[in-house]
């Protein structure tokens, strides 16, 4: 299946060049690793194009804008491409990052099943801004959520594409498999990984005696601020570890190390995105229950080996070969779907009006009423 990944060349997130190697692309990056498996799984380029000022190409600056105001996000002398010009049609499947391709151009291309993810909001934002997704003439709304099963042929996501052209697909923003980052370099010159290394917001919670406490059990590694560092430190460490006194996250960093041969440890209340990664058994709430497990995995190798394998084989499956499946067989439905681009578009306006109705608190106000009002069909 070919897939192109695609984002505007003002996105903060993800590579700011293009292929052939892949790692170089990767060290690129101004943020974070992305969907890495999508090299693995499938025939994958990567594009940046040009920002576009139609208001649904602006729509994720709106999300994130704010928080990235002075970065360096685009390199002097970067390559994009148009979207207009850009030959869709070469691809099965296209993943915008945010909206990077217009809906005015992805309506010439119905042959293309368009996805796209939006950076900000996670696991939890299609039951809340981004409900009754997928719209701008896109047909897959891509949740950051882990793919804990394979579709069901029957099932809703199925039906939805089938009868309307459009679905919501759980897939994880880094689809990475159990090797995505080990695969990316070559093996370290020593293979005995030892110490730890620490999420980006765990460092600046490290007191001198948290540090004095963990540099006795192995090296505690400081990446600089280079996606590659990152991850030579992962390849290089046992643990990767959150902070007890860190404040909550998604924990996108955990996937990413376990895919880099990290044991990931985390207590479960300080990830609100993906805690079932996380074994019960390993939770702590402080320094000193950390250091004491710690302690307890180094001084037995076959509970390490174990629950290693454990979180190996959870982000194997719903991080990379459930998700890659369920978009292979999405995309086969959409290839035979018989919805016409009328119907599409009727059934994302119904489901925006819904949406709004839903989040506005207006059931009380009749529906029909409502609707008449929101619903302003565009022409097929």
């Amino acid at each position: 299946m070919r897939v192109c990944l695609v984002k505007q060349h003002t996105t903060y997130d993800l590579y700011t060049r293009c292929g052939p190697n892949l790692r170089e692309m990767v060290a690129s990056s101004n943020w974070r690793s992305g969907p890495l498996g999508l090299w693995e799984a499938f025939d994958t380029d990567f594009k940046v194009v040009w920002e576009n000022s139609d208001p649904e190409c602006q729509l994720g600056k709106q999300h994130w804008g704010k928080y990235v105001e002075g970065w360096d996000i685009w390199p002097e002398g970067g390559k994009a491409e148009y979207a207009d010009t850009t030959d869709w049609g070469a691809y099965d499947v296209v993943i915008s990052i945010d909206i990077a391709v217009p809906t005015r151009v992805v309506r010439k291309f119905p042959g293309v099943m368009w996805c796209y993810f939006f950076i900000e909001g996670g696991p939890t934002a299609i039951d809340g801004r981004f409900r009754g997704s997928p719209f701008y003439g896109y047909n897959v709304f891509l949740n950051h959520r882990l793919a804990k099963q394979t579709l069901n042929p029957d099932g809703l996501h199925i039906r939805s594409m089938r009868k309307q052209r459009r679905a919501v697909l759980d897939f994880p923003y880094y689809l990475h498999s159990a090797k995505s980052i080990q695969s990316l370099y070559p093996p370290p010159d020593s293979k005995a990984r030892s110490g730890m290394v620490f999420s980006h917001h765990s460092y600046p919670c490290l007191t001198s005696e948290d540090l004095c406490a963990f540099s006795a059990l192995g090296p505690v590694r400081r990446p600089q601020q280079s996606i590659s560092d990152i991850h030579r430190c992962e390849l290089l460490s046992n643990y990767f570890i959150v902070h007890p006194a860190c404040k909550a996250m998604a924990g996108l960093g955990i996937i990413e190390a376990i895919s880099a041969g990290c044991l990931a440890l985390a207590p479960v209340s300080k990830l609100w995105g993906f805690p079932e990664i996380l074994c019960p058994s390993l939770d702590y709430q402080n320094v000193e229950e950390l250091v004491n497990l710690l302690r307890k995995l180094d001084g037995n190798p076959a509970w390490y080996k174990a629950e290693r394998s454990l979180q190996a084989a959870k982000v194997q499956d719903w991080c990379f070969r459930f998700p890659t499946a369920n978009l292979e067989l999405l995309y086969r439905v959409f290839q035979q779907s018989k919805c016409s681009r009328t119907r599409q578009i009727i059934s994302e306006k119904l489901d925006y009006a819904k949406a709004k109705l839903y989040l506005g608190g207006l059931r009380l106000l009749h529906p029909t009423k409502r609707l008449a009002r929101l619903w302003k069909p565009t022409s097929s």
